[in-house]
């Protein structure tokens, strides 16, 4: 699904919006053209239609996908070696629902996911809980899913 969004409305909303945080100071020529560029990207990337991690697409179509965060994408560069991410770790259910989707996407990468124990106090308790997480995560109980890795990664295991 795409958004259209109102270019000059929203150029409008953040004209105004400068000019609450600053009253009077005005907007020169230079700063009006980087609101405008910044409205044309803001509708561009909107109009996009999202593309969702589906099963078995492979790892370049799943980076490209909307479906990638922090820390999916160290998962995916500790499990595959073919980039460097900065250190994450799922730190809630959206987190972690996008890595069990990399590897659904990946599915090689389901038969690696005790190495990643090796990358970080976090990701060994990632890498211990994985099944039960998943379990958790597709009965759709994020509740319960936040209660468990907030414990887990309390008690360090």
């Amino acid at each position: 699904m795409s958004v259209q969004i109102d270019q000059i409305q929203l150029v409008a909303a953040i004209a105004k919006e400068i000019d609450r945080q600053h009253p009077g100071a005005g907007v020169e020529s230079r700063c009006f053209n980087t609101i405008i560029l910044a409205a044309n990207n803001i509708c561009q990337e909107f109009a996009k239609p999202v593309v969702k991690a589906s099963e078995g697409m492979g790892l370049a179509d799943w980076i490209a996908s909307d479906d990638t965060g922090m820390s999916s994408l160290f998962m995916a560069s500790k499990l595959t070696g073919m980039f460097e991410a900065e250190y994450a770790y799922p730190r809630d259910p959206a987190d972690f629902g996008r890595c069990l989707r990399l590897v659904e996407s990946v599915p090689e990468l389901e038969s690696k996911i005790r190495d990643m124990s090796q990358h970080g106090k976090e990701w060994a308790v990632v890498a211990a809980h994985w099944y039960e997480w998943s379990e958790v995560y597709h009965a759709d109980d994020g509740k319960r899913l936040y209660r468990l890795m907030r414990l887990c990664y309390e008690a360090g295991e």
